[in-house]
């Protein structure tokens, strides 16, 4: 189900995008040339012209399809010379001389601030604008601010657990959270996007997010899951396919409890200058979850995006991470059937509560192909 729009502006202009900010235009709006790169919803970046700061943003950012990478990197050339405006697909917009000023007055920050880089969501249910503000004394901070009540309270839940974890991880810092408007303030994490590819030093996170001495099992497990689903279309009568995986979950071994970012892919992994990683978008953790979730999310989101008629789990298997993960937290080979299948309801369940008919439909085919190759 997906929540519907607030009474907040739209942001599909620039004007738009300075309302919802909350942000006055009083300033000087003739002394901050942008240029606005156009996504299919309108806009998608806003970014001042001959800036450090959108050199920056664009050098760290890495899209994944081939078409978008030949653009990027095209518009980081641009970016580069000052010739952003030249770009194609773009249009020129001015904001407000000190929208920086403005935004880092919000959390409690003062002092001058270069123009801001805005990016603008696309995701339906949990829309948000994502500022980078340069914060004197401070580097780069990061910015979300909601366009929706879902959006809202996704940033509210990474608030929470940005603050519990406080750099645990290689986890940026919160630096402030607005309960009126649900925006919040972190450290920006710098570093390249991730890679398609498992690295070890990935894998090596996802081992490290064992919580030491605290155990999970899937028949506890089962039990969240059918409370999630049950209020749900269609559970009253659920496809066999989610019997037969509940019928996996009937184990009460003691698991490793696993800090669960719920969110594991290449897009939110920062592969950092010393060789090790990071990551952001902490929006759907987890704090006592099932092992092998993560590792599970960062195959099956490629598939979903870039190969949507396989099984996620084929290409899991020949990668052979998942061995090693089981390994290293002492857990059976056996259990990795289970793990997938509970993993797949989870994602059945977020996909319904937060996504699109199309996102949950996915994943219960995912579920019947998974089933049905390993009977």
């Amino acid at each position: 189900m997906i929540a519907t729009a607030d009474s907040r502006p739209a942001a599909d202009d620039a004007d738009g995008i300075l309302a919802a900010l909350g942000m006055s235009a009083d300033g000087d709006r003739s002394g901050i040339p942008y240029t606005v790169i156009r996504g299919n919803r309108g806009p998608r970046w806003l970014l001042p012209n001959r800036s450090r700061l959108a050199r920056t943003i664009l050098r760290e950012w890495r899209p994944y399809g081939p078409a978008t990478r030949l653009f990027w990197r095209g518009l980081r050339l641009a970016a580069g010379c000052g010739a952003l405006p030249l770009a194609p697909r773009t249009e020129q917009v001015r904001l407000p001389g000190d929208a920086g000023r403005q935004l880092l007055r919000r959390f409690g920050f003062d002092g001058a601030a270069p123009a801001p880089v805005i990016l603008v969501g696309n995701t339906e249910a949990t829309r948000k604008l994502i500022v980078f503000v340069e914060n004197p004394g401070r580097g780069i901070a990061v910015i979300k601010w909601p366009l929706t009540p879902m959006a809202r309270t996704s940033i509210g839940a990474e608030a929470q657990t940005l603050e519990r974890l406080d750099g645990g991880h290689g986890a940026p810092h919160l630096l402030g959270y607005q309960l009126d408007t649900g925006a919040a303030m972190q450290d920006y994490l710098a570093g390249r996007l991730g890679s398609r590819r498992l690295k070890p030093a990935y894998l090596k996170l996802l081992i490290d997010f064992a919580r030491e001495g605290e155990t999970v099992s899937l028949s506890g497990q089962a039990q969240v899951l059918r409370e999630r689903l049950r209020g749900q279309p269609d559970f009253s009568e659920p496809p066999a396919a989610i019997e037969q995986a509940f019928a996996l979950l009937e184990d009460d071994t003691p698991l490793p409890a696993a800090l669960v970012h719920g969110d594991f892919a290449p897009w939110n992994v920062r592969d950092l200058p010393d060789g090790r990683c990071s990551l952001i978008d902490w929006e759907s953790a987890q704090w006592m979850g099932l092992p092998l979730h993560d590792l599970c999310h960062f195959f099956c989101m490629q598939a979903k995006l870039f190969a949507p008629r396989t099984l996620f789990s084929d290409a899991l298997e020949r990668d052979g991470s998942w061995r090693r993960y089981l390994e290293a937290l002492g857990i059976e080979p056996r259990l990795f059937r289970p793990l997938v299948a509970a993993f797949l309801l989870a994602s059945l369940a977020r996909a319904r509560e937060w996504e699109p008919e199309e996102s949950a439909a996915y994943y219960l085919e995912q579920l019947r192909r998974f089933l049905q190759a390993r009977k």
